[in-house]
């Protein structure tokens, strides 16, 4: 306590004040140890709403108590963020939806989400963190998700804000390809340098920013004579403080999947993403990890997928006419 700021002599009120501090901070301990969703897991913010009924599967109490404590965390450092920055009702932002994804719209994510995950030859007995992108123009919604090797199910922890690609004729823009993307050293990210360009805007976000970068990927591009796939540079990162933010929640990008400020910073310091840069910052102690966050505290499975869908279309896959069998 000493160390954490606490004074090491003081009035008898003081002293109480670190009594209380020290058996509060314990007894929150040994809840979450316990997987308890009942106590507060952080002080940043209240867990979401659905997040009871997404862990119901997880039986591991320290699994459990993780995914609880990092949704919490998520939910008070993003998406309570966003909510206050939009407000509770916006006239252009699904604010409802990232407030309280309803069930079907959950059990839609999750089983896209998996589908792309097994079929991009992720290893299903690896549990680890993802980020699912919903490029839908009516949703634009990024979760913070985790695979539980276990039972072979996507587990949603939170919900943000998104932009993603905008077709603009003219110019150099493309749709967000959809599927499941890994983040490996071979395409090693890196940090924006907070320039503005003639516009003004500070295109990968605010300076030290992180941006995760997935590599060439083939995607929609809009030409003179139509849309036709072409090659891309997939990444991930923040958008301008000041002029992007305010539109996250709509198509927007050239391409990229752009995200909140606050949602970078999480991802970074979590280290969510960053499951390959972790085993080399491990394995190999001499080598220059100047990526990684000095100060970064990793979740117990960091993972490396971002995986983008499109729930417009799945939503038009349900909505077709199921054709009759001919009779024979």
């Amino acid at each position: 306590m000493d160390k954490a700021g606490f004074p090491k002599a003081g009035s008898p009120l003081f002293r109480l004040a670190r009594r209380t501090a020290f058996f509060t901070l314990a007894a929150w301990v040994l809840a979450l140890a316990g997987g308890s969703l009942a106590t507060p897991c952080l002080a940043a913010g209240k867990a979401p709403a659905f997040l009871q009924t997404e862990l119901m599967p997880v039986a591991d109490p320290v699994l459990r108590g993780e995914l609880a404590a990092v949704s919490t965390d998520f939910a008070g450092a993003v998406t309570d963020k966003t909510l206050a920055r939009f407000g509770r009702k916006h006239a252009r932002r699904r604010t409802d939806l990232l407030a309280a994804p309803p069930q079907e719209y959950r059990d839609h994510i999750r089983a896209d989400a998996l589908a792309r995950l097994l079929g991009a030859g992720m290893d299903p007995a690896l549990g680890q963190y993802f980020v699912y992108a919903d490029r839908n123009p009516a949703t634009q919604m990024l979760f913070l998700a985790y695979y539980d090797a276990t039972h072979r199910r996507v587990i949603l922890l939170g919900t943000d804000f998104i932009s993603s690609g905008k077709l603009r004729p003219g110019d150099d823009s493309f749709l967000t390809p959809l599927g499941a993307f890994e983040h490996l050293p071979d395409n090693w990210g890196y940090r924006a340098e907070g320039t503005k360009n003639a516009k003004g805007w500070r295109g990968l976000g605010a300076r030290g920013s992180r941006v995760w970068d997935f590599g060439y990927q083939q995607a929609p591009r809009q030409f003179r004579q139509g849309v036709y796939d072409s090659q891309m540079r997939l990444l991930m990162h923040a958008t301008d403080p000041d002029n992007g933010e305010p539109r996250l929640g709509g198509p927007d990008s050239k391409g990229c999947v752009r995200v909140s400020a606050a949602a970078n910073a999480f991802l970074d310091r979590r280290a969510i993403l960053d499951r390959h840069y972790e085993k080399i910052a491990a394995a190999e102690k001499d080598h220059d990890m100047w990526l990684l966050r000095t100060d970064r505290s990793p979740v117990a499975h960091p993972g490396s997928f971002l995986v983008v869908g499109d729930s417009a279309i799945l939503s038009a896959a349900r909505a077709e006419p199921q054709t009759a069998p001919t009779p024979q």
